[in-house]
């Protein structure tokens, strides 16, 4: 899907940003991800690994029994703070996302593929330009029917973004039929993976792929295998909740009207709201207003962590 891709290991922010500005971060070299531990020499213990086993075979997607995917477990759960952090939001998103998985009749695994691209930061910016939580360059995403211009860029509407990476994931698995290569090719791009592995088993053929998609793979399962059952490797990811109203503006509007209507703060508005790139929001626009009983709390700032949950 593109070069450069975000990743957790280097995300310098939160969600909870005061202001609707993009974060950069970039995707740290492969080879100091998984050299905290050397082969043999794993975390785990035996009743782990047997746990690992009998998880991976729970999963609406396949995961095998591979040294790669263990030491990206270790590595996370090395990195256990920031890990934490990353599936608070994602928590705080899944109520707006696997109901839309769902609707494509997709394996609900696949919310969790934002932990890979953008730690679930949905200010997120890749060096290569791609953006929010599913990471789409502009091309993709126009492609998929998101908006990309100066006034709104729909890679940061989580609904509409959400909507659309699952209609490209859903035509990647169409194309390859297995997970590993569809997710290789949300990585680096679907004539990447056709090229250098000519459609044959990924983990026969990652040695012909770049660097960073041979990890992405691994990484992902990795992500799953702790998320099914974080409390398990002392993972604390309890949320508190945020009801949300989806909005259409039928008119050209100004955010300041919006605000002052609503009784919204701006920097709250522009947390829930930064596929909104100016003080204009056109018409046809969807916005996410909090709901007045959130007013009662003076929300000043979006929760970290905190779970997101949509009402039209």
């Amino acid at each position: 899907m593109k070069k450069g891709i975000l990743f957790l290991g280097l995300l310098s922010t939160v969600l909870s940003s005061c202001t609707p500005i993009v974060r950069q971060a970039v995707m740290p070299k492969a080879d100091n991800q998984v050299s905290l531990v050397q082969k043999g020499s794993f975390y785990f213990t035996e009743e782990e690994e047997k746990f690992i086993r009998e998880e991976a075979k729970a999963l609406g997607i396949p995961i095998p029994d591979r040294e790669e995917i263990r030491r990206f477990m270790d590595y996370y759960l090395s990195n256990r703070r920031f890990f934490e952090l990353t599936l608070q939001r994602a928590n705080y998103y899944m109520p707006l996302i696997k109901p839309i998985v769902r609707k494509h009749g997709l394996p609900e695994e696949l919310a969790l593929l934002p932990v890979i691209e953008s730690a679930f930061n949905n200010f997120a910016v890749s060096r290569s330009g791609a953006a929010g939580l599913w990471q789409f360059i502009p091309s993709t995403a126009r492609r998929y029917g998101l908006r990309v211009d100066q006034f709104v860029d729909e890679r940061f509407d989580v609904l509409k973004a959400t909507d659309a990476a699952m209609r490209y994931l859903k035509d990647l698995y169409s194309m390859f039929g297995n997970w590993e290569l569809a997710l290789a090719s949300y990585n680096c791009g679907e004539n990447c993976v056709a090229r250098r592995t000519g459609g044959i088993d990924f983990w026969a053929t990652q040695r012909f792929l770049p660097e960073e998609t041979r990890n992405y793979v691994p990484a992902f399962f990795a992500v799953l295998l702790l998320a099914r059952d974080p409390e398990k490797y002392g993972l604390s990811v309890k949320v508190e909740g945020l009801s949300v109203d989806r909005k259409l503006v039928e008119r050209d509007t100004a955010v300041e009207e919006v605000l002052s209507e609503k009784n919204v703060r701006e920097n709250i508005f522009r947390d829930l709201n930064p596929h909104i790139r100016t003080g204009i929001i056109p018409a046809g626009t969807y916005v996410y207003i909090p709901r007045e009983h959130n007013m009662e709390e003076r929300v000043e700032r979006l929760p970290n962590g905190a779970k997101l949950i949509i009402r039209e």
